[in-house]
C-alpha cells in the first residue's frame, strides 16, 4: 500500500506531496493533473521492474515530454519518492518465504536526462537512489494503527549512494548476509537498484519492489474484455480486462462447492445487481477447445453473451470482479469510475469501493487500496471528506523576472465549512462543488 507520494520535475509537478489513503479519490476538472498523477505512479511501478526505456513507453508522450517545461526552461531531473506499508512476510519467485521487520519504508529516485553533442537527448538514466525503514515518530498515517506496523531497528539505509565512485550501495540483510554491501554504478544506470532485486536475501527491497509492482491501472478495453480466453491465459486481470473470462473461470473454481457451484460468482452477481438491478447471474462457460467465455443474465430468463453486452456493464463487470477476488491485493488505480453507472447508484458503488479497502487488525489479511480520478459531481457527493483530494492548477506569478509558471495542486482536508484555512492545504466542500460545475461549463 502506498502512504504518500512526492513528485518534482514530473510534467505538471513541482514540490507535489500528497498522503494517501486506502481509499482516495482525486477529484477535480479535465486537465487538472489527475491522469498525470496516475502516470507518475505508473512509471515509478514500472520502474520497479523494468528498464527505464521500457518504463517510459507505456506512458503518454516521449521520454523528454515527461521533464517539466516552465518559463525558465525544461527540467534536468524528475525526482519521485514513496512511503509504503509492507505485508510482514511473504514467498519471493523462488519459493523462500521471507520476513519484513521494518513494515514502513520510504522510497526516493532521481531520473536525470541527458543530452549529446547536437542538442538532442541522449537518454534517460538513474541519478540518485535511496530507500530507508522509517520511525515510528514520522508515520503519519494513523489508519494503520489497527494493524500496529512494526519499524525494526535500522538505521543504515537499504540503498543510498556513495558519491566517492559515485555508484548506489545496496544493504543485503537476508539470512545469509555478507558483510559487503552490492555495488552498482550510476554512470550509465539505465534501470534502478531495486528492479535488481530478486530474492529473499535483500527481504526488504524485495518486499518494496513486490508492492510497487502491485500498483493495477485498470483501463477497460471493451473489445478486448469481450473476447474468449484459452486455458494457458494468466489469471489475474490484465489493465485491459482482456482475460475477464480467464479469471472468472479462476475465480469460480477457486471457490466452488456443493452448495454454490457458482463459487464467488454469486457473489459479483450480486454487486452487479446492485448497480444494474436487471442482473440476475454471471456465468462462465467452456467449449471444446477449452476456450472459457462468460455471460451475464437479466430477468425473464434472459442471458446474454460478453460479445454483446454492453460497454458499461462489462467494465462494472470487471472491477467487481477485483473487488470480488480472495486474491486481491496492491493498490489499484481506476479512472471516472461513474461510466456505465446510473447516477442514481453511484452511491453503492463508492460503497462497495470503500468496504473492499477497510483495514483490517488482522496481521495476517493483505492490504488493498483503491485510488480513483473522477470530474463527476455526483461522485464526490458520495464522499467522506477524509476520502477526497480536490485538484486544480494554479499559476504562480514572479513580478521580478516577468513570467509565470503553472503547477498541479492537490489537497486534502476537505471541510465542511472553515473560517479560518489555509486554502494552499485545506479547503471546504463548496470550493470543490465549484472547481467541478466549471468544468461541466467549460465541457
Amino acid at each position: 500500500m502506498l502512504t504518500r507520494i512526492e513528485i518534482n520535475g514530473f510534467k505538471t509537478f513541482e514540490d507535489f506531496e500528497l498522503d494517501l489513503r486506502p481509499f482516495t479519490a482525486i477529484v477535480g476538472p479535465n486537465a487538472s493533473g489527475k491522469s498525470n498523477l496516475f502516470d507518475a505512479m505508473q512509471l515509478i511501478a514500472a520502474l520497479a521492474d523494468h528498464d527505464i526505456h521500457s518504463a517510459m513507453q507505456d506512458l503518454r508522450g516521449e521520454p523528454e515530454e515527461f521533464f517539466r517545461q516552465t518559463a525558465q526552461g525544461q527540467s534536468d531531473n524528475i525526482t519521485l519518492a514513496v512511503e509504503v506499508f509492507l505485508d510482514s512476510e511473504g514467498t519471493d519467485d523462488f519459493g523462500r518465504s521471507y520476513k519484513v521487520p521494518a513494515q514502513r519504508l520510504r522510497y526516493e529516485l532521481t531520473l536525470g536526462i541527458r543530452y549529446g553533442g547536437d542538442g538532442g537527448p541522449r537518454g534517460v538514466f538513474v541519478r540518485n537512489e535511496f530507500c530507508r525503514a522509517m520511525s515510528r515518530l514520522e508515520d503519519k498515517a494513523d489508519y494503520l494503527k489497527p494493524r500496529k506496523p512494526s519499524y525494526g531497528r535500522y538505521t543504515t539505509p537499504f540503498i543510498r549512494k556513495d558519491d566517492v565512485d559515485d555508484a548506489l550501495l545496496v544493504r543485503q540483510d537476508g539470512p545469509s548476509k555478507s558483510g559487503s554491501p552490492m555495488r552498482l554504478s550510476l554512470k550509465e544506470a539505465s534501470r534502478t537498484a531495486l528492479s535488481t532485486i530478486t530474492t529473499a536475501e535483500f527481504p526488504h527491497l524485495y518486499a518494496l519492489r513486490k508492492a510497487l509492482r502491485a500498483v493495477r491501472f485498470l483501463e477497460i478495453n471493451p473489445t478486448a474484455a469481450r473476447a474468449a480466453n484459452d486455458r494457458f491465459e494468466k489469471t489475474t486481470l490484465s489493465p485491459s480486462a482482456s482475460n475477464l473470462a480467464a479469471v472468472l473461470n479462476r475465480l469460480r473454481d477457486q471457490t466452488r462447492s456443493d452448495k454454490r457451484p457458482d463459487g464467488i460468482l454469486a457473489d459479483i452477481a450480486i454487486d452487479l445487481s446492485a448497480l444494474i438491478p436487471s442482473v440476475c447471474n454471471v456465468r462462465v462457460q467452456s467449449d471444446d477447445q477449452r476456450q472459457y467465455s462468460f455471460s451475464v443474465g437479466f430477468a425473464d430468463d434472459m442471458s446474454f453473451s460478453s460479445r454483446v453486452i454492453s460497454d458499461g456493464t462489462l467494465r462494472i463487470l470487471a472491477l467487481l470482479t477485483i473487488l470480488n477476488d480472495p486474491d486481491r491485493k496492491g493498490t489499484l488505480c481506476f479512472e471516472e469510475p461513474e461510466n456505465g453507472v446510473h447516477e442514481g447508484r453511484i452511491p453503492t458503488l463508492i460503497e462497495l469501493l470503500r468496504n473492499a479497502t477497510e483495514i483490517s487488525p488482522d496481521p495476517e489479511e493483505v492490504t488493498f487500496q483503491v485510488i480513483l480520478n473522477t470530474h463527476s459531481p455526483k461522485v464526490m457527493q458520495a464522499l467522506k471528506d477524509t476520502e477526497i483530494v480536490a485538484a486544480d492548477v494554479v499559476t504562480v506569478v514572479n513580478p521580478s523576472a516577468g513570467d509565470r509558471n503553472s503547477h498541479t495542486r492537490m489537497r486534502t482536508g476537505v471541510r465542511a465549512s472553515s473560517d479560518l484555512i489555509d486554502p494552499d492545504r485545506y479547503l471546504v466542500r463548496a470550493e470543490v462543488d465549484r472547481l467541478l460545475q466549471r468544468a461541466g461549463d467549460a465541457g
